[in-house]
């Protein structure tokens, strides 16, 4: 028996056992990003239980038979797609990510983390799953434990004990106080790590300050605060409707990369931020 909790538009999701709870209603009514992927005009809970259903489907999410690796890149700059592209292009080493039935995982491989990453959505709790964990193990991913404890500090730790050097790791918006202290054991340990600040959905105004001081990069997702505190001190922003912001140089290297990497045409000149697009923000934000 396994148990899954994410967070789904805001809406509280426990998967046990391959059967969708969806526990509470979406706080997020609308989300563009949601809308272009899977359809979603007005969020509900059936919406949210048929994106996770058609995740378990297709992908084998929250179970077993997990796909591992998988080439698409089905957001333009999503975090996801950002690392795998500097995998891909030696930029990045090693990812410290999250994955359903393994916790904490340092992925290397591109396609493993465009799997991992491609639809993964708030996780915030989650039981082993033996066979994701070898299948990760056998695609030359660490596991910090088999436990699958969610502790991305320990994940740095690991990647960074195992020799890489150029790490990338994800946070939530609301532990944000985990970028102070991968901080610390960057200078401690010596690589300093780029730090990619994702969900952030809700963070509040404490945490919006400690995303803007600590991260590299931050993704908007459905929060006013992000929008207004990290915004404000972006030195480059990569979208009007969700926006991610790139704090740093390092931060803006990587979303350059990806843009370079990106077929479709791209617009960029030099403006005040933040700059959203009004009728195509996330509603509410939060």
């Amino acid at each position: 028996m396994t148990e899954h909790l994410v967070e789904v538009a805001g809406a509280l999701v426990r998967i046990k056992d391959g059967r969708i709870e969806v526990l509470t209603d979406p706080t997020v009514s609308y989300c563009p990003l949601r809308q272009d992927l899977y359809g979603c005009r007005e969020e509900s809970r059936e919406t949210v239980e048929r994106s996770l259903r058609e995740h378990m489907e297709v992908l084998g999410m929250y179970g077993p038979g997990r796909v591992l690796e998988l080439p698409d890149r089905p957001v333009s700059f999503g975090a996801s797609e950002i690392i795998s592209d500097a995998m891909a292009d030696g930029v990045v080493d090693a990812a410290v990510v999250v994955c359903e039935g393994a916790g904490t995982v340092v992925v290397s491989r591109p396609e493993v983390l465009s799997a991992i990453g491609a639809h993964m959505t708030g996780l915030i709790r989650t039981d082993p799953i033996p066979e994701i964990q070898m299948g990760l193990e056998e695609r030359g991913c660490i596991l910090p434990d088999r436990k699958a404890t969610i502790d991305q500090v320990q994940g740095f730790r690991r990647a960074a004990e195992a020799g890489f050097r150029k790490i990338v790791v994800t946070i939530a918006g609301k532990r944000a106080e985990e970028a102070a202290r991968l901080r610390e054991d960057g200078r401690r340990l010596g690589p300093e790590p780029v730090i990619f600040a994702v969900h952030t959905t809700g963070v509040d105004e404490a945490q919006a300050a400690l995303l803007a001081e600590g991260c590299d990069v931050v993704w908007s997702c459905a929060s006013l605060l992000v929008r207004e505190v990290v915004g404000t001190r972006a030195r480059l922003q990569i979208g009007v409707s969700i926006p991610v912001y790139a704090l740093t140089r390092r931060g803006k290297a990587l979303i350059l990369n990806r843009a370079l990497n990106f077929d479709e045409g791209l617009v960029i000149h030099r403006a005040t931020l933040p700059r959203l697009r009004e009728g195509r923000q996330p509603r509410p934000l939060l």
